[in-house]
C-alpha cells in the first residue's frame, strides 16, 4: 500500500492543485491538519466552498482520503465572511451542506472513500492489504479522544506530535497524545503543526514505543512557496519512509527511511 502523508496546506491553492492530480497514483492520501489559512482576507467561507469542491474532485478519482483539523481550521469566533466579500447564489447548497453538519468538517464525508474527526475507517487495496486509519480532532485544551485498539495495522492522524519527540522540535508537542500512543500502540502515527525550522534537525520521522510517528516538516506559510506541499510517501510492502522537501519550484531533498 502506498500512502501520502501530508500535513498544514494553509490554503495554498497550487499545492491542492498538486494531490489531487496525485491522488490517483496512491491508495490512501492523509492530510493532519491545518488546511484552512486563518489570514485569508476573505475569510473562511470561501475557504470552505473551494474545499468541498476539492474533495467532489477527490470523490471522482475514487482515491480514499482521510483528513483531520489543527488549530487554523475554524476556531470558535472566527469571522467566515469577510467585508465587502461576496458569496455565489450557485455556493448556497454547498454553505447547506456544512449548516446541516454536526461539525463542519463532516459535511466533506460525501461518500464511504472520507474519513474525518472521530472516523476509523478500514482502507482496503485491490490485492487485499488493509489498515485502519484514525481521524483525531483537534483540541484546544490539549486533549486526545481516544481510539478503540485496532488488531491489525493502524494509522492515526492527529495535528499535533508527540510531546518529548524529535517531530516537536522546537515546540512542546501534546503529551497526552505520547501517553495514548503508548497505550493502544498504532502501527504509525502522523502530524504536522511543527513546521520546518531552518538551523533544527526537523527530523520527519521517529519510532516511539510500537509507533513509527510521522511529520511532514511543512514549509511554513510565505509569500513564496515552492509548486509542491512537503509529502511523506509511507510504503507498506517495503517498510519505507520518503520525505521530500520543497525548497523551490524545482528542486527538493529526498530522504528514504527504513522502518524494519
Amino acid at each position: 500500500m502506498k500512502i501520502l502523508l501530508t500535513a498544514d496546506l494553509h490554503f495554498h491553492r497550487p499545492w491542492f492543485d498538486w494531490l489531487r492530480s496525485e491522488a490517483p497514483f496512491f491508495d490512501l492520501i492523509c492530510i493532519a491538519g491545518d488546511v484552512f489559512d486563518l489570514e485569508h482576507p476573505a475569510g473562511f467561507l470561501p475557504q470552505m466552498i473551494f474545499l468541498y469542491a476539492w474533495v467532489s474532485d477527490l470523490a471522482r478519482q475514487r482515491t480514499p482520503v482521510a483528513l483531520c483539523t489543527g488549530n487554523h481550521d475554524l476556531p470558535p469566533g472566527i469571522s467566515l465572511v469577510r467585508p465587502g466579500v461576496s458569496i455565489a447564489s450557485t455556493d448556497l447548497p454547498v454553505i447547506g451542506h456544512y449548516a446541516k453538519a454536526t461539525r463542519w468538517i463532516q459535511a466533506l464525508k460525501l461518500d464511504h472513500q472520507f474519513a474525518v474527526d472521530g472516523d476509523e475507517k478500514i482502507v482496503r487495496t485491490k490485492s487485499g492489504e488493509s489498515i485502519t486509519v484514525i481521524c483525531c480532532r483537534y483540541r484546544a485544551d490539549g486533549r486526545v479522544d481516544q481510539w478503540k485498539p485496532s488488531t491489525g495495522k493502524s494509522l492515526v492522524l492527529h495535528h499535533e506530535p508527540p510531546a518529548n519527540s524529535q517531530l516537536a522540535i522546537p515546540k512542546a508537542g501534546n503529551p497526552e497524545l505520547s501517553l495514548i500512543l503508548a497505550k493502544l500502540r498504532p502501527t504509525w502515527c502522523m502530524s504536522g503543526h511543527v513546521h520546518f525550522s531552518p538551523g533544527e534537525q526537523n527530523q520527519f520521522f521517529e519510532r516511539i514505543g510500537n509507533t513509527v510517528c510521522f511529520n511532514c516538516r511543512q514549509n511554513p506559510p510565505a509569500d513564496r512557496l515552492p509548486a509542491r506541499p512537503n509529502t511523506i510517501v509511507l510504503d507498506t510492502s517495503t517498510a519505507t519512509a520518503a520525505w521530500r522537501r520543497w525548497f523551490s519550484a524545482t528542486s527538493y531533498d529526498e530522504i528514504i527511511a527504513r522502518l524494519e
